[in-house]
């Protein structure tokens, strides 16, 4: 099906080339959306705790990112390919190491800061700081988390001042949330900014021992939110990756 022929007809060469079926190029995997998102965000979490980088097994990845078997195994492949992670063994024994979590989380911070997401600017009243007042007005909700600045800051006090909160909501329920909670939309002046979110925005949640009814959002989407933040919540950024998450500033 492949190769070069050729012949002489009197004063001519004729030649004719053989060129088989072109093969696709591989389609890039999109590692940063839907259950590939959860499981990268599952391995940068287990990295945290352990501080080894040796990962769990595919089948224990699949239920800490609730996500199928395959989806593990191709995000894994992907990030082999990136040179993220290596393979340790073979068969059963079989164990994958991250080697390079700043580079999987830089790429990780790329696509998040380049993303449009819904958002909406509301007012709350509240006698000092609106963290307290808007943890209490969730304290019966499900599908938030605090995230931003607010929630940095309870992480490493005195990180920044906060007079504004990002929550994640669900999607398409801001307004009704915003109603029921007696919130007034402002565009100026707003301390409150509602972010509709799910999937890995609200896996491994934090609680805070000295806010009652807090659930912050984990510390690698506190850390994204910031990127992507208001003021000098960029700057404060590297603050935090450094002493809450424990890696090296951005090359």
């Amino acid at each position: 099906a492949t190769g070069t022929i050729y012949f002489r007809h009197r004063t001519y060469i004729v030649v004719r080339e053989m060129i088989g079926a072109q093969h696709k190029p591989r389609r890039p995997v999109r590692l940063f959306s839907g259950a590939r998102e959860k499981v990268v965000h599952a391995l940068l979490d287990q990295w945290r705790r352990t501080e080894s980088g040796e990962l769990p097994t595919g089948a224990e990845l699949s239920t800490a990112a609730d996500a199928s078997t395959y989806t593990v195994s191709t995000t894994m492949q992907e990030l082999e390919r990136e040179g993220w992670v290596e393979t340790i063994g073979a068969g059963p024994h079989l164990r994958r190491k991250l080697i390079k979590p700043e580079a999987l989380l830089d790429a990780w911070a790329d696509d998040w800061v380049s993303r449009k997401e819904k958002r909406s600017r509301w007012h709350v009243l509240a006698r000092s700081n609106p963290v307290d007042t808007v943890l209490s007005k969730l304290h019966d909700y499900d599908g938030w988390a605090l995230t931003g600045a607010a929630a940095a800051n309870a992480v490493v006090p005195h990180l920044t001042s906060v007079d504004r909160v990002q929550v994640i909501v669900p999607p398409g329920q801001a307004e009704t949330w915003a109603d029921k909670l007696q919130l007034k939309h402002a565009e100026k002046g707003a301390n409150v900014v509602f972010i509709e979110r799910e999937g890995a925005s609200l896996m491994f949640l934090d609680h805070h021992p000295e806010r009652p009814g807090s659930r912050f959002a984990s510390r690698f989407i506190q850390y994204l939110d910031l990127l992507g933040g208001y003021g000098r919540d960029k700057e404060l950024a590297e603050e935090f990756r450094h002493r809450a998450l424990h890696m090296e500033a951005r090359a």
